[in-house]
């Protein structure tokens, strides 16, 4: 897995599975693998994942995916599907999918304050953030309330079994 993990991996079908996306917060350039009973996150598009020795070969009819190092079958994996709760909105309107994301397989995970005081100053914003990309692409909103957060969390636990929620947030324009 470490060497998956490092190298990537390349996709003959990369519409397989829940889909995965470029930039922004969370694991972006990832695809969530099922190895074993075990769900990791796999660079897909990311310069050494192009280059791989690693592919993915297209899903049969029950979902299995043989993985192979070169043209060697090394192992039956599979892709979480997409969440079913990625197919509601709230009650005031939003997707669903704009308020948390799933991360793995049963990870819920959302940034709280999607804006930072911090963000818009390279000298002052933390090096790995990239807490503004998911909004700029449309993807999320600046501020979810509790009540969102309950909502989109009740019905991910309920219709797609998460079992843990990650919540992280921007620094507001605020005192200390």
């Amino acid at each position: 897995m470490t060497e998956l993990q490092s190298f990537g991996l390349r996709l003959a079908d990369p519409g397989a599975g829940a889909p995965s996306r470029r930039g922004g917060a969370g694991p972006s350039d990832h695809k969530a693998v099922t190895v074993d009973g075990t769900t990791i996150m796999v660079p897909v598009h990311t310069g050494s994942a192009f280059n791989s020795p690693f592919i993915a070969e297209a899903p049969d009819a029950d979902g299995r995916v043989q993985l192979k190092r070169g043209s060697i079958p090394i192992a039956q994996i599979r892709f979480p599907e997409q969440p079913r709760f990625y197919a509601l909105q709230t009650l005031d309107g939003v997707p669903y999918s704009h308020i948390a994301t799933l991360h793995g397989a049963d990870v819920l995970a959302t940034t709280v304050l999607q804006t930072c005081i911090r963000y818009e100053s390279r000298r002052k914003s933390c090096k790995f953030c990239s807490i503004g990309q998911s909004r700029a692409a449309g993807r999320t909103i600046a501020h979810k309330t509790p009540d969102q957060l309950a909502e989109v969390a009740r019905a991910a636990v309920l219709l797609d079994g998460v079992r843990h929620m990650v919540m992280t947030t921007g620094t507001p324009a605020t005192p200390d």
